[in-house]
């Protein structure tokens, strides 16, 4: 039987009290090591309000190291919201497993990261930079609905871009229907552009032609 080590993470030290959000993590972690042969032989729970260094996270890393174990966590954002701590802890010795994406490999790992943190910072900036424009030609806040619409615009296709590369590996798997890369995107959990929800076939053909144009500037 497989050895795993859970990670657990609660945004809050009131989560990490009370237990909310902890006991979801807990019973699907548990779930799929049950499904999959995996004996789980510690289970490390992190209370953490911010963005910096987790003790908790590298600890668990260091027992798979030293176990030879794979770490599980419940969804690929307990990991962490830094791409770049995503990267490090996918480039080390340690096997991931996601359990709310389980075909997820180190590639697609990093990619949907990447992908989310971009996302998340593109539309803060655009959105910031377009009211703060908006605001210097003494445009009422408020009534800038073709503002944000323009960042908005720009947002989408700088999130186009970046699933090129995920794109690209579909159709070189011969994945190139509208349909069949809705389904694929959706089997490995890639997020939507709202961050929300789940693709359907206009949402692809939308992404699809975002890309076209972009190849064709």
């Amino acid at each position: 039987m497989k050895q795993a080590i859970a990670y657990y993470r609660v945004s809050t030290s009131r989560q990490g009290k009370s237990g909310l959000g902890l006991e979801a993590q807990q019973d699907a972690v548990e779930q799929y090591c049950s499904v999959n042969d995996y004996n789980l032989i510690k289970q490390v729970i992190e209370v953490q309000s911010t963005r910096k260094y987790r003790a908790g996270l590298f600890n668990a890393l260091a027992l798979c190291r030293k176990r030879q174990a794979t770490l599980i966590v419940a969804k690929l954002d307990r990991l962490g919201r830094d791409v770049e701590q995503i990267a490090g802890i996918v480039k080390s010795k340690v096997e991931v497993k996601v359990v709310d994406n389980p075909h997820a490999n180190r590639f697609t790992i990093h990619i949907l990261a990447a992908v989310a943190e971009e996302q998340r910072q593109r539309i803060s900036e655009n959105t910031k930079s377009a009211l703060l424009a908006a605001k210097r030609r003494g445009v009422e806040l408020g009534k800038n609905s073709k503002v944000l619409a323009v960042a908005n615009r720009r947002a989408a296709e700088n999130f186009a871009d970046k699933l090129s590369p995920i794109i690209s590996r579909f159709h070189d798997r011969g994945i190139v229907t509208t349909r069949a890369v809705c389904k694929e995107l959706n089997k490995r959990k890639v997020p939507t552009f709202r961050m929300v929800g789940k693709w359907h076939p206009s949402t692809v053909h939308t992404l699809l032609n975002r890309l076209n144009r972009n190849k064709n500037k």
